[in-house]
């Protein structure tokens, strides 16, 4: 039988079975998104979630994160296929692409890496004078302005100033470059770094490794386990996150599902 859990205690306890593949989830655990999420678990007794799918509704569109752990989570999925939005965008892993089209049409979005930080690495940046900005609501109509341009992609949603953890660069009162989360979570000790984007005519000076070196910093001192996604393509991203001293620790697929008309 399908549950739905709002438990944060089991809940964050099959989490921290993997702390980096679930960090998403860890951190949606927060009061300031849990409210906007469901989870569907499974469960071997009454007293342990064995797996979990995670429904988010904070932003204009519904994420769906399919990641599994054992050969029980493909009955989950199957068992959840009925109930998911009708449009979404979904993080899995390859194995259970095949269900997911069962009712869906795929419009793929590309492979991607989850990274952890391993060692925190201060780069040498001989622009050393740039400033930075903490950003607030305010400063909105500037970040979304910068996003259609660098990032028109992004995830980005107003209320993620709010986390108090976005920081950018001006030039001449125009906003050039952000470093952002996707997750921040003090009380579960864990933050995903996301939106980070720099103006095309800014790019190749030094300021996406400033920007995201000063957050990561922060974020470290304040004892949390940081994580990001980049594109496997990203070649220029890549770089940057390890000479930050980040690591792969494994890959997954996004795309964009939309049921399929029924005749």
């Amino acid at each position: 039988m399908l549950i739905f859990s709002t438990d944060k205690t089991r809940l964050q306890k099959h989490f921290e079975k993997d702390k980096v593949k679930f960090c998403y989830h860890l951190g949606d655990l927060d009061d300031f998104y849990f409210k906007y999420c469901q989870w569907a678990v499974d469960y071997a007794d009454r007293a342990r979630i064995e797996e979990c799918i995670l429904i988010y509704s904070g932003g204009e569109i519904p994420g769906v994160l399919a990641f599994g752990m054992s050969e029980r989570f493909e009955n989950l999925l199957n068992e959840i296929l009925f109930l998911l939005p009708q449009k979404f965008y979904g993080h899995y892993t390859k194995e259970y692409r095949d269900i997911l089209l069962k009712m869906y049409n795929e419009k793929p979005l590309g492979l991607f890496y989850r990274f952890k930080l391993k060692n925190i690495i201060k780069p040498t940046i001989k622009s050393n004078s740039i400033k930075i900005t903490r950003l607030n609501i305010s400063h909105e109509n500037a970040l979304k302005k910068l996003y259609q341009t660098a990032y028109p992609q992004s995830y980005f949603t107003p209320r993620m100033l709010e986390t108090n953890k976005y920081l950018g660069h001006f030039d001449n009162e125009k906003l050039v470059g952000v470093s952002g989360v996707h997750v921040d979570s003090g009380e579960y000790g864990i933050a995903v770094l996301g939106n980070i984007a720099i103006h095309p005519d800014y790019r190749n000076r030094g300021l996406a490794t400033k920007l995201t070196a000063s957050l990561v910093e922060e974020l470290v001192n304040e004892g949390k386990l940081v994580c990001l996604n980049v594109r496997s393509d990203n070649k220029e991203a890549i770089a940057v996150y390890t000479k930050l001293g980040f690591v792969k620790v494994f890959e997954y697929n996004e795309a964009l599902f939309e049921l399929k008309k029924t005749d």
